[in-house]
């Protein structure tokens, strides 16, 4: 009876000296990092290569490392994000407006949100749901993009670039266009289209709505260079 208490003893001291062993194995500030274990600090954990290659080779089947908030890594740099090279987050330079109309009579102007600084390929398209003409009258539409200089309430129009046209006679009339520019801080875009038929009532169609899109091409200061012009459609 005797050794079995001695024996129950001794597992009971074990067990303890064990569950002594595995807490002391998460290891804490000062000491050795522990492998597969929980490792907690007080203080900054620093890892210096004083030799060639990286300082930490991290190798894994899942993810490679995790970070449990949100807040902003200072220099650390991606390669890619979320799978996507920097050349597949040209999108992100982009920007496209939508405006739909209903029962509208005559033309549209439309300012567009204020633009940074810089080079831009603009686009716009615009389809006027019943405002077709006939062949004794056709309904002209013309549009264009235009941009001014703002000075306290007055605006001074600086270039008018992408026109086109198109004489409606049955179809509704769409019109498109595209050119390049250059905007200074607080230039106005505007989007302007006139009908020769001032009174027509039109609207657009979901899936036609008008569309202005923004492609920043650089992020230089806007220079002087001549503004590009569409071809009539």
């Amino acid at each position: 009876m005797q050794r079995i208490k001695s024996g129950l003893t001794a597992l009971a001291v074990g067990i303890v000296l064990l569950a002594a062993l595995d807490w002391a194995a998460a290891a804490a500030t000062g000491q050795s990092l522990v492998l597969g274990k929980w490792n907690q600090a007080g203080q900054t954990t620093t890892i210096k290569n004083v030799g060639n290659g990286p300082a930490l080779d991290i190798r894994a089947k899942g993810p490679a490392l995790e970070v449990h908030n949100t807040k902003r890594i200072k220099n650390l740099n991606a390669d890619k994000l979320d799978g996507k090279d920097a050349a597949d987050l040209a999108a992100s330079k982009q920007k496209v407006y939508v405006y739909g109309a209903t029962s509208r009579v005559g033309g549209f102007t439309q300012n567009l949100p204020a633009q940074p600084a810089g080079s831009y390929l603009v686009a716009y398209s615009a389809q006027f749901v019943g405002a077709a003409g006939s062949t004794a009258n056709p309904n002209t539409v013309t549009c264009h993009i235009t941009v001014s200089s703002v000075s306290g309430t007055t605006a001074t129009t600086k270039a008018v670039l992408a026109e086109a046209q198109v004489a409606s006679v049955e179809s509704p009339p769409a019109v498109s266009g595209v050119g390049t520019l250059g905007l200074a801080a607080g230039d106005q875009v505007a989007l302007v289209c006139t009908m020769s038929r001032p009174n027509q009532q039109w609207s657009t169609s979901a899936l036609q709505p008008i569309q202005v899109t923004f492609l920043h091409t650089d992020g230089a200061t806007a220079t002087s260079a001549p503004l590009g012009r569409s071809a009539n459609r």
